[in-house]
């Protein structure tokens, strides 16, 4: 298991939303892609009236921030993470809200009845979960007959290569970000085959262009929980960074992103095909 996806590393990382709200920052500030990512999977989402909606992992909750009055009528929202820091965080921004609640779960052990959602929800978390095939199966069971799964995640290239290109750079024997993401682009569409049908890939494109060198130096420290290197290995960075940023006017990554987005079978579906055999 690696630090990842490591419970204590994870806990860590996110008792509060302040090394988020960093990474979060960056993106947000150097992204090519002005539509950004928000706006891009509220897109994708589909809801319809009376629908209730679970994220796992929701982090602060930033996403629903000025959205949460464009669901449709009657529509539930439950927003849940595995860390108390991040709950309250959530339930104190969206108190008030009558159609919203704020809950601390365990995606490998959903505490809600079967089929009792429409939408779930998972972006960017499932690659910190110690045993996926287990949360896999909770949100397959929760999920109605004909309800959607929709989970972002981040793919084996983009930001991964520059960066270990970066350390290797500065000290040639450093191997960081090497390690594939337990669940990512490449290999997230063959195992939800195994729980959902009509699994959809999605990929957003976008890049950086980093133009203050310290907003990429601080998404480095802002993630040393939950990575193999410390803080002194990202000694030298910097300068090497900021030689790039010099001669070229910014540092510029590709970014490697997506969202697949799963549907549990509708029973009425699977019984009209097994007669229609």
């Amino acid at each position: 298991m690696s630090k990842m996806n490591n419970t204590e590393n994870v806990k860590d990382q996110y008792k509060d939303d302040s090394n988020l709200s960093i990474r979060t920052r960056l993106h947000e500030k150097h992204s090519t892609n002005k539509q950004g990512f928000f706006p891009w999977l509220f897109e994708k989402y589909e809801f319809s009236k009376g629908y209730r909606i679970l994220e796992l992992g929701c982090g602060n909750g930033a996403q629903w921030e000025n959205r949460i009055q464009l669901l449709p009528p009657d529509c539930i929202l439950v927003l849940s993470d595995f860390s108390e820091g991040m709950v309250k965080i959530v339930w104190e921004k969206y108190t008030g809200l009558k159609n919203v609640l704020a809950a601390k779960v365990d995606i490998q052990n959903i505490p809600f009845p079967d089929g009792c959602f429409d939408v779930v929800i998972a972006n960017h978390m499932l690659y910190h979960v110690p045993d996926l095939p287990r949360a896999l199966s909770e949100v397959k069971r929760i999920l109605k007959s004909g309800g959607k799964f929709y989970s972002a995640t981040n793919g084996n290239g983009g930001m991964r290569p520059f960066l270990r290109n970066a350390f290797k750079k500065v000290n040639p024997e450093l191997d960081f970000f090497t390690r594939d993401f337990s669940f990512n682009l490449q290999n997230g569409q063959k195992m939800l085959n195994q729980y959902f049908d009509e699994v959809q890939r999605c990929d957003y494109e976008d890049s950086l262009s980093v133009t203050e060198t310290q907003d990429l130096v601080d998404w480095l420290k802002s993630t040393i929980t939950i990575s193999s290197y410390s803080e002194d290995d990202l000694e030298g960075l910097y300068d090497y960074f900021e030689d790039i940023r010099l001669k070229e006017g910014a540092i510029n990554i590709s970014k490697e992103t997506g969202l697949f987005i799963s549907r549990k079978r509708d029973k009425g579906m699977l019984f009209m095909s097994r007669e229609g055999r």
